[in-house]
């Protein structure tokens, strides 16, 4: 049997490294679920009350949460409703996978754009700094970016709003809002409602991609250096083409490609910081809903957390893998033989 060469067999490859990596999943909702059910107690509020429950009712509670059984034979029984679409009940009896999906939407929606700002501005800021590189602008630049790095995103949230508090008050309206996903109560469709969105996303997005940003336009700016030193950069030069011509065409391209990398292996990292920046503006994101089953020691929420969040970040992995086969000749001759 011949194999298949030529995009053919880069498409297969990227397909079968997809399905490799969903395994990583379901490797990190076990690690997941067994930390959670051993340093969790679910039973511990109920316990607690005054008057204190029948052992009976305990007895039941426990045994509707399946703590009953052995640890093995949960994970196992919540891990076959996956298919189904099935991730459980929260402590409180109420069906994990509604949630889960309401959340995961305002998550996302959250978390890719303060990621897509991130890498624009980044690589924007990255390539502006190269081409000035030694002058005043460039070192004020890397100064800002150290300070935006330094600054932890829950300070930063909250500078951010007091930054833009003035502002509204100035123009006498709230031009964008503090907290919330949606202004609460409100019954607006078409484009006041997505005015309404843009106007309640734009802060948190803020929040999450400016360290973001700093991050990526110092590697960038190195990735560029390099770049504008190459001979292939020089040789088009001297063919007639404009600086800015065979910088943006060629040169930008070249630096590109390692930084797809970096974009793939710090998503998860910035992931984290969406969680506390979803408290900070009140967002009922994913983040949110993580602190609390940790909160209320929920081990179904833990789990199904970091099943969503761990698909995120394979899904990432796997889209910086495709990036970089679009971007790279030498890694489609490598993928097509």
């Amino acid at each position: 049997m011949t194999r298949p060469r030529g995009t053919g067999a880069v498409v297969l490859r990227l397909l079968r490294r997809l399905a490799g990596r969903l395994g990583l999943c379901l490797a990190a909702t076990l690690v997941a679920y067994v930390l959670a059910s051993l340093s969790f107690d679910p039973l511990a509020e109920l316990r607690g009350q005054q008057p204190r429950p029948s052992q009976t009712v305990i007895d039941a509670q426990a045994h509707r949460l399946g703590l009953d059984t052995p640890l093995p034979a949960r994970y196992l029984h919540w891990l076959a409703g996956l298919p189904r679409g099935d991730f459980g009940e929260t402590v409180g009896g109420e069906p994990v996978a509604a949630e889960l999906w309401r959340r995961s939407g305002t998550s996302l929606r959250l978390f890719l754009a303060g990621s897509l700002l991130a890498i624009a501005a980044g690589v924007l800021w990255g390539v502006w700094n190269a081409l000035r590189d030694g002058r005043a602008s460039d070192r004020l630049s890397l100064i800002g970016s150290l300070v935006l790095l330094a600054i932890p995103v829950f300070v930063l949230g909250t500078v951010l709003k007091m930054a833009w508090l003035p502002v509204n008050e100035a123009a006498g309206t709230q031009l964008l809002y503090f907290s919330a996903e949606t202004t609460p109560g409100s019954a607006l469709t078409g484009w006041a409602d997505m005015s309404d969105r843009l106007r309640h996303l734009a802060l948190p997005t803020l929040a999450i991609a400016l360290p973001q940003a700093a991050f990526y336009s110092r590697y960038q700016r190195a990735a560029m250096l390099d770049v504008l030193g190459s001979d292939f950069l020089r040789a088009a030069r001297a063919k007639g083409l404009p600086r800015r011509t065979a910088v943006l065409r060629h040169g930008l391209r070249t630096a590109l490609i390692p930084m797809v990398t970096l974009f793939t292996f710090t998503f998860g990292l910035h992931l984290t910081g969406g969680v506390f920046t979803e408290r900070i503006f009140g967002w009922n994101g994913m983040g949110d809903w993580l602190l609390s089953g940790i909160q209320h020691e929920d081990a179904a929420i833990v789990a199904s957390v970091t099943l969503f969040i761990a698909v995120l970040v394979v899904l990432a992995g796997w889209l910086g893998d495709a990036l970089l086969t679009l971007l790279d000749p030498r890694v489609r001759r490598a993928e097509a033989w």
